[in-house]
């Protein structure tokens, strides 16, 4: 039995590396791999100007033709798994099938909220200018971050900091209906980045989408749990 191509999208300041032992278990099954970095990640050298979604799309798309992949099985985690969204919604003719992990494909930030934590930032941003109370803006930062789920924009390259933004300020949850390849949604279910909540809503609008949780596995199931998620993707594949 001839099986299609598998093409990993790794999440924000991840890289191909993450995905080691995922790799090896699809290898193990004899599927060929792909897992390229992404433009500012890994061995990619970071972008002189800042970057949108849309360029990340090109980015795979170009991937894909120069490495002559069609009917690939698309696989993106976190930030990977946008690009493979609007990949999906835009162009499905290049993948056969898409497996969503840890995706924030409807904002698990409500808009309120963010405004709220920038507001937030701007202020702690004069106060800690203060010299007495300077000492205590990095670790006030971490904490404001952890707390907007943005604990990705705190560890970001300042080169990669714009593009972030720009990345997060897009908002996926109108082309969810226009994805028509099979897709399986895969979820840690203990995921605190992009709770299965989203991921159930998600489902929900994504046509004849499926919908798989790994127990005691968090955001990172796809290199945590590579077995699991593995036997989660056959079986999806089986079924389709």
């Amino acid at each position: 039995m001839v099986k299609n191509p598998i093409v990993i999208l790794h999440g924000w300041n991840l890289s191909a590396s993450h995905f080691e032992s995922l790799i090896n278990e699809l290898k193990a099954r004899k599927f060929k791999v792909y897992c390229p970095d992404l433009p500012g990640f890994g061995q990619m050298q970071k972008p002189s100007k800042s970057l949108f979604l849309s360029d990340y799309v090109t980015y795979v798309e170009q991937y894909l033709k120069t490495n002559k992949l069609k009917d690939s099985i698309l696989i993106g985690h976190s930030f990977g798994g946008r690009i493979s969204i609007k990949l999906a919604a835009y162009n499905n003719t290049k993948i056969k099938s898409l497996i969503l992990a840890g995706v924030p494909g409807i904002n698990p930030v409500p808009r309120a909220k963010v405004v709220f934590f920038i507001a937030l930032s701007k202020i702690g941003n004069t106060l800690f200018s203060i010299p007495i109370l300077s000492s205590f803006k990095n670790p006030a930062r971490k904490i404001l971050y952890k707390l907007a789920r943005a604990s990705d924009f705190y560890n970001t390259d300042v080169a990669l900091a714009q593009t972030f933004k720009n990345i997060v300020a897009e908002d996926l949850s109108h082309l969810l209906a226009d994805i028509k390849v099979p897709t399986l949604l895969l979820w840690g279910a203990n995921d605190n980045i992009v709770p299965i909540e989203i991921a159930s809503r998600m489902s929900k609008l994504i046509p004849h989408a499926q919908f798989s949780i790994i127990p005691n596995a968090r955001h990172g199931v796809p290199w945590t749990h590579p077995k699991l998620f593995v036997r989660e993707l056959e079986k999806f594949l089986s079924r389709i």
